[in-house]
């Protein structure tokens, strides 16, 4: 709920114009204007505090945030050309040094996590991060334990039959073309002792998860993935999307319970990160597959 001071509101119409729905508005009264919250529309703010974060005169408080998680806005000290040579040149960093990130860098690339946008208003995604390799391990084997599981299922008629049902063609389109052809070799290298591909043997893991139901929430899980990413580059830090490792997170019961998901969670983005065992001495340059004015 929106709640306006009007002893200091000037009226100025600046939160009902940055408002995504309008919540607030200027209406005339006794010869003069007032900023009121519009009663049919008060259900739709979705808190996310434009309105107090353009109000001159400091007029506007949202139920739920308090003033103290607004901070000035300070000057910006990277370029254009800075951001945009730190997205060409970093890469997807698959191997690992045996050396752990420390908290004090995990903390300050969560930093970067608490600052990624959400969409719908949304504040109910979360971050689990893993930095120790033997819960790693311990993830890794029912990870592994549930691909075999699924291969075994998609290898035999009537269950593959139940997994198409559930998961849909499209899903098992992909499991066949591009995830299980990999997956084999991973299981059958893990069986020999030869490492760990699905984790790639990473000292940390971050695993971004919210309601299953909720508007965005993949796109707000990959939105704070990115950011962690990006964060991370500049730490010195290497990192990896992982499509593998959130799958078993959701299907496994065994992780969903060590990782402590509620019933309606999932986890929709995963990054694997330490520092780089391998240097890339150049980049690739890549382009869209179209970029077009309509």
């Amino acid at each position: 709920m929106i709640h306006i001071n009007a002893s200091t509101c000037k009226s100025c119409g600046l939160c009902g114009e940055v408002c995504p729905r309008h919540v607030t508005e200027v209406v005339a009264e006794n010869g003069g204007k007032r900023t009121v919250v519009a009663a049919e529309r008060a259900a739709l703010c979705m808190s996310c505090g434009h309105c107090a974060a353009v109000c001159p005169t400091g007029s506007i408080t949202v139920d739920g945030l308090d003033a103290d998680v607004f901070d000035e806005l300070v000057p910006m000290e990277i370029s254009d050309g800075q951001l945009l040579t730190l997205m060409r040149q970093r890469r997807s960093v698959r191997r690992y040094k045996n050396q752990p990130v420390s908290r004090d860098v995990l903390d300050r690339i969560v930093e970067a996590v608490h600052a990624s946008p959400t969409g719908a208003g949304s504040v109910s995604n979360g971050v689990i991060i893993v930095d120790r390799r033997d819960a790693i391990e311990t993830m890794m084997a029912h990870a592994y334990a549930m691909y075999e599981k699924l291969d075994r299922m998609l290898s035999s008629r009537i269950p593959r039959y139940f997994v198409k049902r559930k998961a849909g063609a499209r899903s098992v389109g992909m499991l066949d073309r591009f995830v299980m052809p990999g997956m084999r070799w991973y299981i059958r290298w893990r069986n020999e002792g030869r490492g760990d591909e699905i984790s790639r043997d990473c000292p940390a893991l971050m695993l971004f998860y919210g309601p299953a139901d909720e508007p965005m929430v993949e796109a707000n899980c990959a939105l704070a993935a990115f950011h962690a990413i990006l964060m991370a580059e500049t730490l010195g830090v290497g990192t990896c999307f992982n499509h593998l490792i959130p799958g078993a997170c959701n299907r496994s019961p065994e992780l969903r319970a060590m990782l402590g998901l509620a019933e309606d969670a999932e986890v929709h983005a995963g990054v694997t990160m330490g520092y780089p065992a391998i240097k890339f001495l150049r980049a690739i340059r890549r382009r869209a597959a179209e970029a077009r004015y309509l």
